[in-house]
């Protein structure tokens, strides 16, 4: 028996069948087509959502060995504030308007005075991330697209919605709304006032790890798959990373450096005293819950930095990483890293990326290597803000960053914690598959079930150099400061 595992990036959407035991048995991957226009805009084709899950699929079953009728169940977790209008055929009304679109920016600064009442019932500020702002923008822009909607989905409901028929999603899509109560669990009919919609143009909701739906017929004569498989909803991208990474007990976080970075840590329940200074939202693990941040731009700013400074049209990593070996020391220049704003939790959607104290001593690889500073600086200073919360026992890191041995040691130095890397370096998936585990019942814990499929996992642990610690918290502090005096906001 086996598990196909969907797992829908922003860059990439892949599929990975593994055994029960965890074994890899087969994997495919597609590239998505993001498109980033003026004025904040960035859409994708919803057909490519469609076409990529069935070429994914497709090209899994037909691989040799792989037997469909054994396929237990199909997994999905993904992206998640993207959304999609549907008319009553389930036919995309316009393109999808990505997580990272900000054109819903005057709508929030607008509902930004009932900060303390949303906050109050979802676990974050209005911001321009979260959905409800892009569906609120769709109703006031394009009523005419409003009124013909039958479901506002996201990317992953809306694959639901085609292998199954059926429009379903769960409580981590929820979370990131902005229209979602995380103390009671369900739509809040307060907040839809707020934005001005209804409940009835939203999915319904489960918790994750249930079955949303089965493969209906059709879609199953077109890929392969046995009609009446299981589709689950695993949960988001982010809190499954941090299942795939064991961090399901209070006290161990995931460090997740992808096109954003990504911090999440486990808390058993919402926490006494909550404060906006982390987002709270519902974990992947059934009944608990997570706090959350974010740097819009990580993988994305090193790449735009390799291409427009060094010239690079095809990225060489090797190189790279020599150039940032070049800086042992911590470095002179100061960097602000909000190449798309700032994120959770402050949202400040008009802070921008900042280059100061440049001389004309410096050099091409200082700039780079400060620019990685101040990313994982500011992962640091929500690493701060978590500590409050909880006592910091492990850091698991994880994304495309994590394929330097440098920026892996840099991360340890800035977070004065020794940070983990698990040698399976798949952890949205895995996490992913370890929902399903539970969901089906195939274990009775993630405890369990981790222990037994990882028990031959190699980790590899890079130590923090305490001193250069120090040296980056007087740093931080500076960025931090410099932040404050341009854009006035903490």
């Amino acid at each position: 028996m086996s598990i196909l595992v969907l797992d829908v990036g922003t860059t990439s959407m892949r599929g990975i069948l593994y055994s029960l035991q965890g074994k890899k048995l087969a994997m495919h991957r597609c590239k998505n087509q993001v498109l980033f226009e003026n004025n904040g805009v960035v859409r994708e084709n919803p057909e490519d959502w469609n076409k990529n899950t069935k070429q994914i699929i497709s090209a899994i079953t037909a691989c040799k060995g792989v037997d469909p009728r054994k396929i237990r169940a199909v997994v999905i977790t993904a992206q998640r504030s993207s959304i999609i209008p549907l008319d009553r055929q389930g036919v995309p009304l316009m393109d999808t308007i990505m997580w990272q679109d900000t054109s819903n920016c005057e709508i929030c600064e607008r509902l930004s005075e009932y900060n303390d009442l949303v906050f109050a019932k979802t676990g974050s500020h209005v911001n321009a991330v979260f959905s409800g702002g892009k569906m609120a923008w769709v109703h006031e822009n394009y009523p005419e697209i409003y009124a013909k909607t039958d479901k506002f989905v996201n990317i992953p409901e809306y694959i639901n919605y085609i292998l199954t028929g059926t429009y379903c999603s769960d409580y981590t899509y929820a979370s990131r709304t902005g229209l979602f109560n995380i103390h009671t669990k369900t739509w809040d009919q307060e907040l839809l006032s707020l934005y001005g919609l209804t409940a009835s143009k939203l999915c319904a909701l489960k918790e994750p790890g249930k079955i949303s739906g089965y493969v209906q017929p059709a879609f199953a004569k077109e890929t392969g798959l046995l009609a009446g498989t299981p589709v689950i909803h695993a949960g988001g991208d982010q809190q499954c990373a941090a299942v795939g990474q064991n961090v399901i007990h209070s006290g161990n976080v995931s460090v997740v450096t992808g096109t954003g970075g990504f911090i999440i840590g486990a808390l058993d329940q919402i926490p006494d005293g909550l404060k906006d200074n982390v987002v709270c939202n519902c974990s992947s693990v059934a009944g608990k819950y997570v706090i959350e941040a974010n740097v819009l731009a990580c993988s994305a700013a090193f790449d735009w930095f390799a291409k427009t400074i060094y010239g690079m049209d095809k990225i060489d990593y090797g190189l790279t990483e020599k150039e940032l070996q070049k800086e042992s020391a911590v470095t002179e220049c100061l960097v602000l890293p909000y190449f798309e704003g700032k994120g959770a939790p402050d949202w400040n959607s008009d802070a921008k990326a900042l280059f100061s104290d440049i001389t004309l001593g410096t050099r091409r690889s200082e700039l780079f290597k400060s620019m990685m500073e101040s990313i994982f600086m500011e992962l640091n200073n929500h690493l701060n803000d978590f500590a409050r919360y909880m006592d910091i026992n492990q850091i698991f890191i994880s994304g495309g960053m994590t394929s330097s041995s440098f920026l892996n040691q840099l991360q340890a130095d800035i977070y004065g914690h020794p940070v983990k890397i698990q040698e399976d370096a798949e952890a949205t998936a895995f996490g992913a598959f370890l929902v399903a585990l539970i969901g089906l019942g195939i274990y009775e814990s993630f405890d369990k079930a981790v222990e037994e499929l990882r028990m031959n996992q190699e980790v590899t642990v890079y130590e923090p150099d305490m001193q250069m610690h120090e040296q980056f918290i007087v740093k931080q502090q500076k960025m931090n400061e410099l932040y404050e005096r341009v854009f006035g906001k903490k």
